[in-house]
Formats: structure tokens, sequence, C-alpha cells
């Protein structure tokens, strides 16, 4: 801190030291600059050379007292000495941090030179004592500076950081804020200096400031007036040399955290619909759930095991908008139901959840997929019913909770049927079955199937180095017209299999060793009796001709003669 930075109390000095003993002033700087002074015509100082001595009590850091100029070489060889109207002259210098920082000097006039220098220990030892206390003054305004410092960067920290801090003094009143807070708690309103509680009246704040016992990351709702918050609470002491000096509470959004979580890949997903075009899934049901996914509308997915139900739900997930959020999986198949209930609202004692929160929570702003929902218990379908229609979560020990989800259902089973017999909550099946894609099984399309055939069996010959690997006519054939319940998880299982364990040419009688795909009386169906069973199941399913042709892959005209060939 330079002595020019604290000019106000650097002149009180000077105006004290000279009431007292009734002679001028001058508080120089090291740079012999005048600071402050007592002069009759301050504005018109006498200028103080590198030759003076006040420059040697810089220079020496030691003290000079003259009771006569006229005594004293230096003074007769500095220019202004016939000029100077003062007769003695006693100067000592600020010391600060083991430097000179400055001086004080007494001008002495004739008619004040007996009294001051009557006992001049006296009068250096008093200016000594305000050369310290002015060196103290320095030391404050240094650690004042370095203080708002140290309160500015912290400010800029605290406002970097996305979650939302404030920090409050001992006994809690607030004495900054960063911008998030603001944003949460409250628009344009000043909150330094009000009290906490009286901001956020929420119970887990009370009990800090009762008995000042940190934790972290506990879950919280607050709302007033336009404002909401829900997420989580973390509430810590500041201590300060040992003592507690203040509280500091963080707030992270839910939204913050799965952003967060989404970052790094924790159950995100990046499957899009281009990834599945020209596989599993025919492109006029891809279209469908294209024009689905940029509504905000619930969407059942129905089709068989295998078909790429889940493909779809995280396909219509990354071409939303909730893209960049949260997509939550939940498997309602094989779960203990107390576990599943668990995982779906959370539980703030339990360690395997995320912060205490349910899977229903962390997909706020984001998607979540119900996988196999006709397995799931009646009593949890009818709470799901209950979210859907008032858009809000209850949870034990809080009020309800407003939550922005996008669901997602996938079934293979006839959820109807199963509405009619009480074995699923009609007003869940009302509200997601108004927007239902059903994916077909791989046997209703045949050219479809023959493509996945070939790409499937490209892919693991090349992951078994066996390019040159093939099959015959009747091995292709039959497992062109296999019914693979499985869909396309049978698919590649199979064919993996396959390859893995055949070399040169595939055929009918490896298949039936391999014992890959089902057999009726432990032999393969003919080729001739599944191609029949496949075209009259077509037959039955498709009114047009056309379209019969064209999932089998072949001319219509060569579809008519095999119609006549079967008498069909």
């Amino acid at each position: 801190m330079l002595l020019a930075e604290m000019k106000k109390d650097v002149t009180k000095f000077a105006e004290v030291i000279s009431k007292i003993l009734e002679v001028d002033v001058l508080i120089v700087d090291n740079n012999l600059k005048t600071i402050s002074n007592t002069y009759c015509y301050p504005n018109k100082p006498t200028p103080i050379h590198n030759t003076s001595i006040i420059s040697q009590v810089i220079l020496t850091g030691k003290t000079i007292a003259i009771e006569d100029k006229c005594n004293y070489d230096t003074c007769k060889e500095c220019l202004d000495f016939k000029e100077c109207e003062m007769k003695g002259f006693i100067c000592v210098p600020i010391l600060y941090k083991e430097a000179v920082a400055g001086a004080i000097a007494l001008i002495v006039p004739e008619h004040k030179i007996s009294v001051v220098f009557a006992n001049v220990r006296n009068s250096i030892e008093f200016l000594e004592r305000m050369a310290d206390l002015l060196a103290n003054k320095i030391q404050n305004s240094d650690d004042y500076s370095n203080l708002n410092l140290i309160k500015h960067e912290r400010e800029m920290i605290m406002d970097s950081i996305d979650y939302a801090m404030v920090s409050m003094d001992e006994i809690g009143y607030i004495t900054y804020y960063n911008k998030r807070f603001r944003h949460y708690f409250g628009g344009n309103e000043d909150f330094c200096g009000l009290f906490i509680r009286d901001v956020i009246p929420h119970k887990y704040i009370t009990e800090f400031l009762s008995n000042y016992t940190e934790f972290s990351d506990r879950l919280i709702y607050f709302e007033k007036d336009s404002h909401h918050f829900y997420g989580f609470l973390s509430c810590m002491n500041i201590s300060i040399n040992g003592s507690r000096g203040g509280m500091l509470f963080i707030f992270k959004s839910i939204s913050d955290v799965n952003t967060q979580l989404a970052e790094i890949g924790y159950n995100n997903t990046s499957i899009t619909f281009k990834s599945i075009e020209n596989g599993l899934i025919p492109m006029q049901v891809i279209n469908e759930a294209k024009r689905l996914s940029v509504t905000a509308k619930t969407v059942l997915i129905k089709g068989e095991s295998g078909t790429g139900k889940e493909l779809l739900a995280k396909a219509i997930h990354t071409f939303s908008d909730r893209a960049g959020q949260y997509f939550v999986t939940v498997n309602c198949d094989g779960t203990y139901r107390e576990m599943l209930e668990e995982s779906l609202f959370g539980n703030e004692q339990s360690s395997q959840i995320v912060g205490g929160l349910g899977k229903l929570q962390l997909a706020h702003n984001g998607t979540i997929y119900f996988y196999r929902i006709e397995q799931m218990p009646v009593y949890l379908q009818r709470r799901l019913a209950e979210i859907l229609r008032n858009k809000t979560i209850s949870q034990s020990g809080m009020r309800s909770i407003k939550v922005d989800l996008r669901m997602i259902f996938s079934t293979s089973a006839d959820l109807e049927s199963l509405v009619q017999v009480g074995l699923f909550d009609d007003e869940l099946y009302y509200r997601i079955s108004e927007n239902t894609i059903c994916i077909p099984p791989l046997r209703q399309d045949k050219a479809a199937l023959r493509k996945l055939l070939t790409s499937s069996a490209k892919f693991f010959k090349g992951k078994y180095n066996k390019e040159s690997l093939s099959f015959d006519a009747q091995a292709f054939e039959a497992l062109l017209f296999y019914g693979w319940p499985g869909n396309g998880k049978e698919l590649d299982k199979v064919m993996d299999c396959i390859v893995s364990r055949c070399t040169d040419n595939v055929t009918v009688k490896d298949l039936a060793r391999l014992n890959v795909i089902e057999m009726e009386d432990n032999k393969f169906v003919s080729i001739r009796d599944l191609e029949r069973e496949s075209i009259e199941a077509l037959l039955a399913a498709n009114k047009k001709k056309d379209d019969v042709a064209m999932k089998l892959g072949i001319s219509r005209a060569t579809l008519y003669r095999k119609i006549k060939k079967y008498n069909l």
C-alpha cells in the first residue's frame, strides 16, 4: 500500500501532530512526493530535492534532528537555503515491512526552536510513535485491500460456479450470494443482510441453524411465489483460524446433476434414427417415431422380443428436444417389487441410489423408458398414472414435486386383454396407448430379413476372420423361412454361433448339428413347407398381393406362380 493511496488518513495524522506541537508538519512518501503538509500555503510547497535532509532520512532510515540549519552543511548546500523559512528540523522515517515507506518532518520556525528542542528526545519519540501508528495504518489498509481482493476473487469464483451458493455470517445473515442463487430464489430482490431462514424457510435450514451440524446433498423441494427449487442442499461451516466465522450453503438442481451425469456418459444414449435405418425396424415405423419424437407425448412401443423396442425408444429421445438431458431405463421384468418401487421413487437412506434420488427424479427434463411395462405391479402402475395425470411426484416426507419428463413404454403383451382381466391398470393403459408404435416381427418381411441375414453373416465373418465362409442355398433358405421368435437378438446369436463353429460352406446338416434353430421331430421342415407356410401367413395378413411380394422379396408374377404351385 502506498502512502499516496491513503492521503485522507495521512492528512489527519499531519493535522494532529501540527496541533499538538504547534509547528508545520510535512509527510512525504519514499518517492519524495508530498502527501500532506500543514503549511499556510499548501498549494505552493517547497520542492524536495534528492540532496535534502528528508531524502537522507528515507535513504538511511535514520532520524535526523537539526536545531539550526546554519550549522548543518547539507542545509547550507541546499539550493533553497536562502528562501527556506525554517530554522530547525526534525525528521523520522516511516518504517513498514523492513523498508522505508516515507518520512514525517517537523518544520520548526525560529520562535519555536526553544520549545521543540528543549527536550528534543521527547519530540523525536512522539514523532516515532506517530510514524509507527501510520505504519500500522498502512498495514491495516493493506489487510483491508487484501480482504477486498480475496472477497472479490471469492465472488468471482462463486459466480463462475454452476451451483447456487450463499454465504452468511456466524448467525445466519446473508453476506453474499451468486447469480445462480438469485435465479433460483428471487428475481431482483437484494438478499444481503437478510436472515437466510426468512429467504428460504425450509426445515433442513432450520435444523442446521439450530445445531450447526454439517450435511451434504440432502434432497429438497422449495417453492415460494413464482420461484421453486428442486435438488440437493449442502450446508457447511466456515472456520477462520480455528473459530467458526460463518456458513456456506450450496444448492444443486436436479437438472444440473442430470446434465453432468449425461456429460460423463452415465446411462446416456447416442442411438439415432440414422443408426437404426436399414436394420431391424422398417422405415414406416421409423418415420412414425420421428413424428412423435418432436412432440412431448407419451409413447407406447409394441413388438415381440428382440424387435428393437429399446433402440427405438433411445432414438426417439435423441431426436427430441430433450436429447441433452438424461435417458433413464427402468426394467420392470425380474425386479423385486420393493426394489422396483425404491428405484423409481428414491430413498434418501439408500446408498445404492444417486443422492437418494429415484429414476423418476433423475429423469427430470429428460426421458424415462419402461421396458416390459406389463410386468410392473398394478399398484405401481397406478402411481405412474397419477404422475401422468398431475405432472407431480409424491415422496415420503416431502410435498408433491413438479416434474417435467417424457415417458416411453414398451411391451410384448396384449395390454388391452390384461386390462380386461384386471392385470393392468386401465387408467395407465388409457394414458399410454394413445400414441402406439408397432414394430412387426422379422418373419413378416422376408426382403428385410434377407438383408439382415446377409449383413449379420458379413459382420461375424469379419470378427472371426472367415471371409471365405459361405452358405449353400438350402441352408440360407432354411434361415430365411425360420420363424425367428426372438427376432433380431436371436438372429445375431444364431449367426454368431454358425460362423464361429463352421468352416467353408454352411449346409442344412450343419444347422441341424449345431441345433441353433428350432426343429420339428428333430428334423428341419422342408424348404417347400417353410415357404408355403410363410406365403400362406402373409396372404392372410395382407390384402394386397403387391405387399406380399414385396415382403417376400419376389416379383408379383413369381408370387402368383407359387400360389398356384402350393394351391393357396
